[in-house]
């Protein structure tokens, strides 16, 4: 198991969770996407389609929002990768031109 960490979209705290060190992570969305199913950071996250944190900050320090957030796995549908849209990650594109 490894310390993983990810970051609340909303309050910019950061929230750590112990996992399997095989990670893959697709994005971090302040909303579900689409047929995910998500576990919470006390379930089955390994087998979900990504996780549902509560934003509490760090055990050392006590800076969350308690809002909800999530994280989504990569998602394969006969062995490619499923586009879903655009993530927090992508860069916005300003180029209105067709």
């Amino acid at each position: 198991m490894v310390s993983v960490t990810y970051t609340c979209p909303y309050c910019d705290a950061v929230v750590e969770i112990d996992r399997d060190p095989y990670l893959r992570d697709k994005s971090v969305t302040k909303d579900p996407k689409g047929d995910r199913e998500y576990a919470s950071t006390t379930g089955d996250y390994e087998s979900a389609d990504g996780i549902e944190f509560v934003c509490i900050g760090r055990a050392d320090a006590d800076d969350g929002c308690g809002r909800t957030f999530y994280l989504n796995y990569v998602k394969y549908d006969e062995g490619r990768e499923v586009d879903e849209g655009p993530s927090l990650e992508d860069t916005p594109r300003f180029d209105f031109n067709p």
